[in-house]
């Protein structure tokens, strides 16, 4: 059986990159509603394919566009093809009977390789996805935005909530196949997570969020091709030209890693 890290660790050895790029389409800044949005992120993954090592689409940017929407995301899937991953940024989180419905339509109704998820609901919800063990399961634990020291930050039995949600994650681990969501704008945090838990990383935040890309590379990287996956979106799909905009970004990443 070969699994979503597999082919993630694949694909970044063979191209040298760590770079995730974000599907996200923005209708506002893309015309001609889900169809235009297929146009355009097709554009962009062929633009960007030898700098990536696994695309992003977040559910909510598709979802917006209704039917059309589940329907070009489908094409955009199957477009992208099966050399290079696939992660549903959705986040999903619920008891587990809905988490098991949430999980048969991402991983089977809509063939995507990996999926972020909360833990909010606790390890059983998350067992309805990581009994998908070919697939890839990405815990939020500290995210990018201003608001996460509002909950995440919260002391439990002395340590902060996200390390709480770091030491779940490697409980639920028993297929292989769980790894983190970990914000580049805390590179402080991703210091803090890393030095509790050798699961892979997603580092999201880098771009237009402003994430410290240098700071958090260098904590996440533990040797290990999966361990240091870093999303970008906007800072690719609305370059003028995404592909070089890929490639900067790639050659930005590995420049700290050679450095490590």
């Amino acid at each position: 059986m070969t699994t979503y890290f597999d082919r993630l660790r694949s694909a970044a050895r063979e191209r040298r990159t760590q770079l995730c790029v974000g599907l996200d389409p923005d209708p506002e800044q893309i015309p001609g509603g889900a169809a235009g949005a297929l146009r355009h992120c097709m554009d962009v993954v062929e633009r960007t394919a030898d700098h990536a090592c696994a695309y992003k689409p977040n559910s909510a940017f598709w979802e917006q566009y209704g039917p059309d929407g589940w329907s070009a995301l489908l094409e955009l899937r199957g477009f992208i093809g099966t050399e290079t991953p696939v992660l549903l940024d959705a986040k999903r989180a619920d008891v587990g009977n809905t988490m098991r419905a949430y999980a048969r339509a991402v991983f089977e109704t809509l063939d995507m390789d990996a999926c972020t998820v909360h833990a909010y609901h606790g390890a059983d919800s998350l067992d309805e996805f990581t009994r998908y063990n070919d697939r890839g399961v990405y815990v939020v634990c500290r995210t990018s935005n201003p608001g996460a020291a509002d909950l995440q930050h919260l002391k439990a039995d002395g340590r902060p909530l996200y390390l709480r949600v770091a030491q779940l994650a490697e409980r639920v681990n028993t297929e292989g196949n769980v790894a983190l969501v970990v914000g580049a704008t805390a590179p402080e945090q991703v210091r803090e997570v890393r030095a509790a838990s050798r699961l892979p990383f997603l580092l999201p935040g880098v771009g237009a969020q402003g994430g410290d890309l240098e700071a958090s590379v260098r904590a996440a990287w533990n040797g290990d091709e999966a361990s240091c996956l870093v999303a970008s979106s906007r800072a690719v799909l609305y370059a003028d030209d995404p592909g070089a905009a890929a490639r900067e970004l790639k050659e930005a990443i590995n420049s700290v890693l050679a450095a490590v």
